[in-house]
């Protein structure tokens, strides 16, 4: 009798443990994206909220700052839901509001993290030599359905506010992990 309540103790304890874990995303981040050796996770963090909370406007007619701001936001998300940060909130506020954040680009929400970074900094890269035939050839499927809408949504690209409070919260998360003694 004790070993049967044990079992289904066993059992649901398991359960509930796998219901409460969380995918973990890893992506390998393409040479060129950070200048020098810096933390991928502070910069991609600061990069994109400067990009889409502080300076939003800059974004307008700016295809290749658009992209580049949704690379960061794509890279911000997987490493805040690393398990490196103290606080594990902020991963899953990015994680909640990243289909928000693709749907505004056209970009396919159910697209691997690892594909949505190589293509958004291919798009970044050719938008900035102002190649237009490789930029669409970056956002082809199955990043984007359809790469002509994906570009014209870059190139007046408005930002959802559902990623407002998850940047300002992995800033807020990291400048208190920065203030924690090692």
């Amino acid at each position: 009798m004790i070993r049967r309540r044990a079992a289904l103790v066993t059992a649901a304890l398991l359960a509930l443990a796998a219901c409460g874990e969380e995918p973990v995303e890893s992506i390998v981040i393409p040479p060129g994206v950070f200048q020098g050796a810096a933390d991928p996770l502070f910069q991609s963090a600061q990069n994109a909220f400067h990009l889409l909370v502080a300076r939003p406007h800059a974004l307008i007619d700016q295809p290749a700052n658009a992209a580049y701001a949704l690379l960061m936001y794509e890279i911000a998300t997987v490493e805040a839901s690393s398990g490196r940060l103290a606080d594990r909130w902020p991963g899953r506020l990015l994680r909640e509001a990243r289909p928000n954040l693709r749907a505004a680009a056209a970009i396919a929400s159910d697209a691997a993290a690892q594909l949505v970074v190589e293509s958004l900094w291919a798009a970044t890269q050719a938008l900035r030599r102002g190649d237009e035939a490789a930029a669409r050839a970056a956002l082809a499927p199955p990043v984007s359905l359809d790469p002509t809408v994906t570009r014209e949504r870059l190139q007046r690209f408005e930002v959802p506010r559902q990623v407002v409070r998850p940047l300002r919260e992995l800033r807020l998360a990291l400048e208190r992990d920065a203030g924690q003694p090692g």
